[in-house]
């Protein structure tokens, strides 16, 4: 079965507002004080309070709103962590600019009472704490979705992909884009209201089921808070800077759905990340593993931006000969931008890389998956890791011989905690240890000894098929294997079919003897080595090329 993640690249584009517009503009600044606030949202409310349009004040605390038509309006400004301004109504005419400048409170060190109307709740004694915490977190994601909407951000992404082990979360291989984008933001999802009544995945036709992640505007919107009841989480383990507001779909919510919880800076109630998972799955182990995150992060300036993501989704692997395999995907990407104003404390991670037989491994790449850093180990095979998130992160190391395997040189998974610094050692896998990655099936038993003596005599390939422009791997790509008649061993063709690793392996090659590899294509087999496999061994080999499928 296939599987995709729905995330899309944005590119978005300003209308200019009309020149006879009403305007109301002003600065915000703290009480008894002249220092502007950065980032706090101002909405100017129209009949019934409904939101007529917001923006974020800038480095300065100035701000400028245009109404489309003139009225009775109230303005509104909030900043996060402090009881929400609201104004007195005013009259705004038509061509009217009015200024209106706004003190408000210094960062709060209680949590502001707040009521929303329409909130449904786990726990209805916790509802004004609900409340108030669901006001700080949606404030955190309209100021994300203004960000995207007015330019305030600009970042360079990386993406990512991996396997995972679905009950251990240990990487099996990953894949990094060298190519970093240039985006105003880094994903965007459907409509909150599309999400609400097509649900958050969906069967498509052929063997396929799509996944859908919802952003800032869809966690935001009026759709979500319908289709879902809240309540208090507990900080989790090692994690007493959070506090939770967990989700769950309405009771007479129907359709695939996301359940999970909203983290929070348990001091400053500023949007840390949030974390789902997908309701009403078929069953399948570890279905509480499918789901994904999303990382907030606010910039000096004001501004909001996604600052990681993921999504994991099942994956089925198939190969000829051997029972079918579960395991997860991970997809998701890293944001590099400037001026990210985050009160986290970042963990350290350092260690050793050693080889399958203990000594250090000088020059291979370390890399924390779901992140932007990496780095070489040393002469000594030590390494070291800086500016790292808190909280579960997997490691793992590449090198040239390894990555001709499509393997991992080497995988941890750890627990990072805010402020500490944390030692692992890496070890390379053992050639047996590959041979039962790579063909966990016993391949079958060929010999070219007369009976009485004969032992298993076998080889592993793989042939690691990656695009000879972007050195991207290529999945789908079929591989012959083939030999002639040698003594006792009958001559045999084997067919084996680049993965999404871009790998074909072949588990059951004779050897001793020179073996053809070509590459199969609806113009025939086109020649691309002969090779000769030692006694049990495990060999790797890349070919670069292009496919006209």
């Amino acid at each position: 079965m296939r599987y995709r993640a729905r995330w899309v690249l944005v590119t978005t584009a300003l209308l200019s507002a009309p020149l006879s517009a009403q305007v109301v503009r002003g600065r915000v600044t703290e009480l008894n004080s002249t220092a502007p606030v950065p980032g706090a949202l101002v909405s100017l409310l129209g009949a019934g309070d409904s939101t007529a349009v917001s923006v974020l004040t800038n480095r300065e605390g100035d701000y400028a709103l245009r109404a489309l038509v003139p009225g009775r309006y109230r303005l509104a400004v909030k900043r996060i962590g402090v009881r929400r301004f609201v104004s007195e109504p005013f009259e705004l005419a038509a061509g009217e600019t009015r200024a209106l400048d706004v003190p408000i409170d210094a960062v709060a060190l209680s949590l502001p009472e707040v009521m929303v109307s329409g909130l449904c709740v786990t726990r209805q004694g916790e509802l004004r704490r609900i409340a108030a915490l669901w006001d700080e977190a949606r404030t955190a994601l309209q100021a994300t979705e203004i960000s995207l909407r007015d330019r305030l951000t600009e970042a360079q992404i990386s993406r990512y992909a991996g396997e995972l082990d679905p009950a251990t979360l240990r990487v099996l291989f990953d894949w990094r884009s060298d190519e970093e984008l240039l985006v105003a933001e880094p994903f965007t999802s459907v409509s909150g209201d599309s999400l609400s009544k097509a649900g958050y995945w969906r069967q498509l036709p052929g063997d396929s089921v799509e996944y859908l992640a919802p952003d800032a505007s869809a966690l935001a919107s009026n759709a979500f808070i319908l289709d879902h009841c809240f309540g208090i989480a507990g900080a989790p383990r090692g994690r007493p800077d959070l506090v939770g507001l967990t989700f769950v779909p309405a009771r007479d919510r129907r359709l695939p759905d996301i359940a999970g919880t909203i983290w929070l800076d348990a001091k400053r109630f500023e949007l840390r990340f949030i974390e789902f998972r997908y309701t009403r799955l078929p069953t399948i182990p570890n279905a509480d593993r499918v789901g994904g995150e999303v990382h907030f992060a606010r910039l000096a300036s004001g501004a909001w931006t996604v600052d990681r993501w993921f999504i994991r989704m099942p994956q089925v692997v198939v190969r000829p000969d051997e029972p079918p395999r579960r395991q997860l995907r991970e997809e998701g990407g890293a944001v590099i931008a400037t001026g990210v104003a985050s009160p986290e404390q970042p963990a350290t991670l350092t260690g050793v890389y050693r080889d399958s037989a203990g000594l250090p491994v000088a020059g291979a790449v370390v890399r924390a998956i779901g992140t932007h850093r990496q780095t070489l180990t040393s002469a000594d095979g030590s390494f070291r890791l800086d500016s790292l998130p808190p909280g579960g992160l997997s490691v793992a190391a590449h090198t040239d011989s390894y990555d001709s395997f499509a393997m991992l040189a080497a995988t941890r998974r750890v627990d990072l905690q805010p402020g500490r610094v944390q030692r692992v050692e890496l070890r390379a896998p053992n050639t047996a240890a590959l041979r039962r990655e790579a063909c966990p099936v016993v391949p079958m038993i060929f010999t070219t000894q007369p009976v009485a003596t004969r032992g298993v005599v076998r080889g592993v390939l793989r042939v690691l098929m990656v695009d000879s422009a972007t050195a991207v791997p290529m999945t789908g790509v079929r591989f012959v294997a083939s030999w002639p008649e040698v003594s006792e061993l009958p001559p045999a063709v084997r067919h084996a079919v680049t993965d999404l690793r871009g790998a074909a392996t072949f588990c059951d090659l004779p050897t001793g003897v020179a073996v053809e590899i070509s590459l199969a294509s609806a113009g025939g087999r086109t020649h691309v080595m002969m090779i000769e496999l030692p006694r049990n061994s495990f060999v790797g080999r890349v070919v670069s090329g292009r496919v006209n499928r």
